[in-house]
């Protein structure tokens, strides 16, 4: 073999995956061209969502499998966790959507008005009620769409603000309430209001779950955020991604060029 074919299988081999202080994170699966992706997300069963800034949302499966299109939402919130739902959320309409697995059976909601004056984000909850953003007075309430009735109202802490507030994800997961602000990170709440956790760091573009984990990017990193207890674990990615995506099989980043990478998961736990 040349020595040009032993350099060009070196760096083949590099670029192929993902390395982790000496850790493999795992072969790159497939690349999958997009337009600017605005939100990414992933479901319990590791099928992966892009949303891009044409108001088309794809959902692609662990190995990147196109499975289903949905064209012409403007979409502020997606939220498929509570399999095989997905909810779609627009501020502008002040309407929220909930689809079948593959986008079919659409149901329009319109958001009751007198929930709030300025409802920036809303998300399911895991009993089939709505967690809502107002951020006229930064309060979160929980409601219940059939009777109309404020179940839970709590107040989030914006007096150390040093800038403006820019909200963009609204989650619960294991009975927490999870708020981005992209000027100041992501506060945890209890269900009735008690602020459990703040991870600072301006930027995060998105978060996710993986277990008893939160994790997120954070320049280079891939960070593990233990719910249970605070403790923090991190992973070198190499470069700066926009997106980071992870399930038991795969592991998705996103470029700021808006290529989509898949790798074998292969993370340490």
């Amino acid at each position: 073999m040349s020595i040009s074919k032993i350099i060009c299988f070196f760096f083949f081999t590099l670029f192929s995956c993902c390395f982790v202080n000496g850790q493999q994170i795992g072969k790159k699966i497939k690349e999958i061209k997009s337009a600017e992706v605005i939100c990414a997300t992933v479901d319990r069963l590791g099928n992966f969502f892009i949303v891009s800034k044409n108001n088309v949302i794809k959902k692609f499966d662990a190995q990147g499998k196109l499975m289903a299109t949905l064209k012409g939402k403007n979409t502020t919130l997606l939220e498929p966790w509570y399999h095989p739902s997905i909810f779609l959320y627009s501020h502008v309409n002040q309407k929220y959507w909930i689809y079948g697995r593959y986008f079919e059976n659409g149901k329009e909601y319109l958001l009751e008005p007198s929930w709030a004056i300025q409802p920036t984000l809303v998300c399911p909850s895991n009993d089939n009620k709505l967690w809502l953003f107002d951020a006229a007075d930064a309060s979160i309430k929980k409601v219940n769409p059939i009777t109309k009735e404020v179940v839970i109202e709590f107040y989030t802490d914006t007096l150390k603000a040093k800038v403006a507030p820019v909200y963009t994800h609204l989650r619960e997961y294991q009975n927490m309430i999870f708020l981005l602000d992209q000027q100041s990170g992501i506060s945890v709440y209890s269900h009735i209001g008690k602020r459990i956790y703040q991870i600072d760091k301006k930027g995060i573009n998105n978060f996710n779950f993986f277990g008893e984990e939160l994790y997120y990017l954070d320049g280079t990193k891939m960070k593990f955020f233990d719910l249970g207890t605070g403790a923090i674990r991190e992973i070198e990615v190499g470069v700066e991604y926009k997106y980071v995506l992870a399930s038991d099989e795969s592991v998705i980043l996103i470029s700021q060029k808006n290529r989509i990478f898949l790798f074998e998961n292969k993370l340490p736990e």
